[in-house]
């Protein structure tokens, strides 16, 4: 059996290793010319967290995993707020959490692809062609091929399903926010994060930063905005957005890379209740993009891309696998999306009182029956629930 498979982000790479391992023959595109550096850290638990620990990925992940203390709420100024101890969640989730930069991630992904991977940067797919048993596809450097299944990985903008499923507008639900991320060095800005993550919050606005492996600093940025399309400037619209700040921010905008260099978008989800279309199936967040607020994306990614090779390699058929990793993940996938619009206005405040009330949640949350509240908001279903084993 032969795969293509379009995008060579998180949900990408690990399809291209489940399927690979599974026997496929797999074309991996990628419109950029190499693995993307920077992104911003995630906490890794849930789906993907099984779905490595299943496919042997577990124990390389876990070498690029970073100790944090807690995380630290700060005023304007930078005086301390409030902070929470990051021991609460991993208690919560029985150990199993991983806190990671996307791009290692996706880099751990490349290094573990098997050799029957044919993995190709610079390039896209022009022009395809989904019939009932084949789909066949034009690649931007003109080979044209044929393949059992197409697999659209290409993000939340992704083209392919524009091209299968119809225009952006008609799943695309803007969540009222921009985010900003990027890598840079300062010494000043590494010593106050040390081994806490920093969250500077104001109504509507938030910044957030930790010390990288590297010695960099790994920045985001979240602000509201009504226009749900991009800037076409991502640095100057930071510059615009958060340059009235004081302490450590400007010192923070002035760092920031080219426009290439830094990853921006709006805050969003993509709602579907069809993610396949004769033997083209979409995954990751082209399909069901959770967006940062409601957290777990790339969690999904690699959950998803793992539950759809192992009902692939079921024996019921291409047909009857591709609804079954529907059926499969759509119920956590709305459960997510849903719990990422309610906690929207907690995770970025739109008051004064609102940041209060989170700083002061934070402070008792050593309390027992506070930190049994939190835990129940991030303790995820039971292991393998959701994975290849757990069907």
């Amino acid at each position: 059996m032969k795969a293509i498979i379009a995008g060579g982000g998180i949900a990408g790479l690990t399809a291209a290793y489940e399927l690979a391992r599974k026997g496929w023959d797999v074309i991996l595109t990628e419109e950029a010319l190499r693995l993307r550096d920077g992104g911003y850290m995630v906490d890794f638990f849930g789906p993907g967290y099984d779905a490595a620990e299943e496919s042997g990925l577990l124990g390389g992940l876990a070498k690029h995993a970073y100790t944090i203390d807690g995380v630290e709420l700060v005023h304007a100024d930078g005086r301390r707020q409030a902070w929470m101890s990051y021991g609460l969640f991993r208690k919560a989730l029985g150990g199993r959490l991983f806190s990671m930069m996307r791009g290692d991630i996706e880099r751990e992904l490349h290094t573990s692809l098997p050799e029957r991977v044919d993995l190709r940067f610079g390039t896209t797919i022009e022009e395809l062609h989904a019939f009932e048993t084949t789909v066949e596809v034009t690649l931007s450097d003109g080979e044209r091929l044929g393949a059992d299944l197409l697999v659209g990985a290409d993000g939340i903008h992704s083209e392919l399903r524009a091209e299968l499923f119809g225009p952006e507008e008609q799943f695309l639900r803007y969540l009222g926010f921009h985010t900003a991320a990027y890598l840079f060095h300062s010494d000043a800005v590494c010593k106050v994060a040390a081994d806490n993550f920093v969250m500077l919050s104001v109504p509507n606005r938030q910044i957030g930063f930790f010390t990288a492996r590297d010695g960099r600093v790994a920045v985001y940025f979240i602000w509201s905005d009504e226009r749900p399309k991009r800037a076409r400037d991502a640095r100057a619209t930071i510059a615009e957005r958060f340059g009235d700040m004081g302490w450590l921010v400007p010192d923070i905008i002035a760092a920031a890379p080219g426009n290439r260099e830094i990853y921006y978008d709006v805050v969003a989800q993509i709602q579907m209740t069809q993610w396949y279309k004769g033997r083209a199936v979409l995954i990751g967040d082209a399909a069901y993009a959770v967006s940062l607020l409601a957290g777990q994306g790339a969690s999904l990614a690699m959950g998803g891309a793992h539950v759809l090779a192992g009902v692939l390699e079921g024996g019921v058929g291409v047909d009857a696998a591709l609804a079954e990793y529907q059926q499969t993940m759509l119920p956590l996938v709305i459960k997510k999306q849903a719990a990422g619009r309610r906690t929207a206005d907690w995770v970025v405040p739109s008051s004064p009182l609102r940041v209060w009330i989170r700083a002061t949640a934070f402070n008792l949350s050593s309390l027992p029956i506070v930190s049994r509240m939190i835990g129940s908001l991030v303790a995820p279903g039971p292991k393998g629930a959701f994975s290849s084993q757990g069907r």
